[in-house]
């Protein structure tokens, strides 16, 4: 858990004991150590949780986009607090996790960069609410389901590496395979009941490190009222260390990381496969230069039915931690 949403976790289980009346709301001190009061996470009577920090007076006010589920309201100043506030406040009980996470990443930065939390706090939601926008945008539910897998896998990889693991995932220079250090994985998400197929996109994706091998993990998906969304395993991965803002860093506008907090998924199937000489599918490694000369955006469907044997089940650990 990162040292940030460790302390506003801490901070709001402290609230929870206490009893906040209608004219005194209960508070916990989140500023950096060099300014406590710098930023306060309030409880009211109404089991409202609010984020309040201090407006330095040589900064202008701000307008994070946090939207009508995330109200923002100013406090004067007065006697106790000789500095204007801003206040977000968490109304709904089941944005709590969301909002924790967006705090918790709003404190890891200010120690990171030993700046304010007053400009951490804009810069984060500016950060999230593109992330929102990207996805608005257009990105295709296949995109969507596809995204989802890849970090189905890295939530895993964390948890079994630590959160350095992300360096394992993709990279913004372009990559040739989901996962790789030394040995590589590629990542395939598929939804339907049918002849379970996967997308290949390239004469490279089915192509082996050189001297090392190449897994190819196919997960099958479905919708279900029960499953998770992409959102939902950011939060997790944000409140293990691994910020939505170091995700970010691993990925490109092509495939951008969306906070997708709709499309709700459970993983009901796996398969993995050695890609070995005896597996299937185009690679340019058995291809002559003037095959794929002229070629472009390659990609075709793989019948997993097809494919050599899965391997068992408990061969996934020591997959990821051998990449």
């Amino acid at each position: 858990m990162s040292n940030g949403h460790s302390r506003v976790e801490q901070a709001l289980r402290a609230l929870l004991q206490e009893s906040p009346t209608l004219e005194v709301s209960k508070a916990r001190r989140l500023g950096p150590d060099w300014h406590m009061r710098e930023a306060l996470l309030v409880l009211d009577y109404a089991d409202r949780l609010s984020f309040v920090v201090e407006r330095p007076e040589e900064l202008p006010r701000i307008e994070p986009k946090v939207g009508g589920a995330l109200p923002i309201s100013w406090i004067p100043q007065s006697s106790d607090a000789p500095r204007e506030r801003i206040k977000i406040e968490c109304p709904d009980p089941d944005l709590r996790s969301t909002f924790l996470s967006l705090v918790g990443e709003v404190l890891d930065r200010v120690d990171e960069k030993h700046g304010t939390v007053y400009l951490e706090v804009s810069k984060v939601v500016d950060d999230w609410h593109r992330a929102l926008q990207s996805g608005k945008a257009g990105l295709s539910r296949q995109a969507l389901i596809g995204l989802f897998g890849e970090l189905v896998v890295l939530r895993e990889v964390v948890r079994l590496r630590g959160t350095d693991a992300v360096s394992l995932w993709r990279g913004p220079q372009g990559h040739r395979h989901d996962f790789s250090q030394l040995n590589a994985l590629e990542v395939k998400t598929y939804g339907g009941t049918g002849s379970p197929k996967v997308t290949i996109h390239g004469a490279y994706q089915l192509d082996p490190p050189s001297g090392h091998e190449l897994h190819l993990l196919s997960l099958r998906v479905e919708e279900s009222d029960e499953g998770e969304t992409i959102a939902d395993i950011v939060r997790e991965l944000s409140a293990a260390g691994a910020s939505s803002d170091l995700l970010r860093e691993r990925v490109d506008d092509e495939e951008p990381l969306v906070l997708d907090d709709s499309l709700r998924l459970v993983v009901t199937e796996r398969r993995l496969h050695l890609v070995s000489d005896e597996f299937p599918g185009l690679r340019a490694s058995r291809l002559d230069s003037a095959s794929l000369k002229g070629v472009d955006r390659l990609s075709y469907q793989l019948l997993l039915d097809a494919c050599p044997d899965a391997l068992p089940e408990d061969e996934q650990r020591r997959v990821l931690e051998s990449l």
